[in-house]
């Protein structure tokens, strides 16, 4: 692989991932450290991608105030677009599902399925890959986008309250009271789970990688988007499409699952933890 990574190598990665072309886990390893370093490139420290979804949007009346300290200057069309992000797909697509050991902890388990459930249903859906069509609001298409984007956007709040539940239970000796102040994942995941990671250092590993994604630009137009598709007024006359939209969403959490899957204890050292924290009282 040359120093940089291109697209290019990515679809080979993506390749050589469904064929099951590497001979040992700690090759499989290797090729999941490029993606992941790629990922961190294209979508959170560059904005060009971002760039052009915020003008998607405009371009369907919605205005998510989201302001780019310096243009990338980079020209990128939907065709451009569509590659960057179908390739990122597969890539964590086959990241998380080709090996079984894959973030496989039990705590995580419903996650797992939602972020497969969503997978399935956009190889069954021609509505959730297609990013060329337009919808106005009366469409089935347009309610299916929105609806697929919700529910993938719930991991975040399953992520948090799992969480929180766990460290209440097992940490503080107490009963998550789901009735008090709302929890943010970019604000409460990391302290609430880090009783569950390998060691310090994987921690401090682990929230590098989430606040170098809860600072970016793709993090607050996910962000904001979602606010808007949850608050704001819809207007007939416009057409949307928020095709690029749940890819970018599944990609933040499949770099997050991936991160997580490297720094958490793994499932037998989670009971092993919790078990020996039921016996403080």
């Amino acid at each position: 692989m040359p120093e940089k990574t291109t697209l290019k190598d990515i679809a080979q990665i993506n390749k050589i991932l469904a064929s099951k072309e590497y001979e040992t886990i700690k090759e499989f390893n290797a090729y999941i450290e490029i993606i992941k370093e790629y990922i961190d490139d294209t979508f959170f420290k560059k904005d060009a991608i971002i760039e052009k979804l915020v003008e998607y949007c405009e371009n369907s009346g919605r205005y998510l105030d989201i302001k780019f300290k310096k243009p990338s200057g980079i020209e990128l069309n939907a065709e451009n677009i569509q590659a960057y992000m179908s390739n990122t797909k597969k890539a964590i697509e086959k990241a998380i599902f080709i090996e079984d050991d894959t973030l496989n902890h039990s705590i995580f388990i419903e996650i797992k399925s939602i972020f497969r459930y969503f997978l399935e249903k956009t190889y069954e859906i021609s509505s959730l890959t297609d990013y060329e069509t337009l919808y106005t609001v009366n469409t089935i298409e347009f309610h299916q986008q929105n609806e697929s984007f919700k529910y993938l956007y719930t991991i975040f709040d399953k992520f948090t309250y799992i969480a929180k539940h766990l460290n209440d239970k097992y940490c503080k000796k107490i009963v998550t009271n789901y009735n008090g102040e709302a929890l943010k994942f970019s604000q409460n995941f990391l302290k609430e789970i880090s009783f569950l990671t390998k060691s310090a250092l994987d921690y401090q590993k682990l929230s590098d990688t989430i606040e170098q994604i809860t600072y970016s630009n793709a993090w607050h137009y996910i962000r904001k988007l979602r606010n808007s598709i949850e608050h704001d007024f819809v207007d007939p006359s416009y057409k949307y499409n928020i095709c690029f939209s749940l890819e970018l969403l599944f990609i933040i959490i499949g770099r997050i699952m991936l991160s997580l899957n490297l720094h958490m204890q793994s499932e037998i050292e989670i009971r092993k933890t919790l078990d020996s924290l039921k016996q403080f009282k």
